[in-house]
């Protein structure tokens, strides 16, 4: 649940343009929620840092120029996801997909209102 709130609030800050906090604090805080929710090892917590710390880095860079296509978000996403794997396993990705997807949903329901 923890890490369902972070992804809605991350996503609101990123969807606004808005950089309230470092690629690095970002990346940090997210796999700080992320750790209970997919039991990660001290080791996958190290290895997946600088992968999220690249993603919000690049996500950033998307939307200085204005709001980006969801085909360039996608692509970010995509590669976050293929680097992910090299560190999580299976259950571990599937886990994520699944709290990314009640992130939408969430987010979804929240722009309807």
């Amino acid at each position: 649940m923890a890490a369902l709130m972070l992804f809605s609030s991350l996503s609101i800050v990123i969807s606004q343009g808005q950089q309230q906090m470092p690629p690095e604090e970002r990346a940090k805080k997210t796999v700080e929620k992320l750790k209970p929710e997919l039991t990660l090892t001290d080791q996958q917590e190290k290895d997946i840092t600088p992968v999220y710390t690249d993603f919000y880095t690049s996500m950033g860079k998307l939307f200085e120029n204005g709001r980006p296509s969801p085909e360039d978000r996608q692509k970010l996403i995509t590669e976050r996801n293929e680097k992910l794997k090299k560190t999580l396993s299976e259950e571990q990705m599937k886990k994520l997909a699944e709290i990314e997807q009640k992130m939408r949903e969430q987010r979804k329901q929240g722009g309807e209102n």
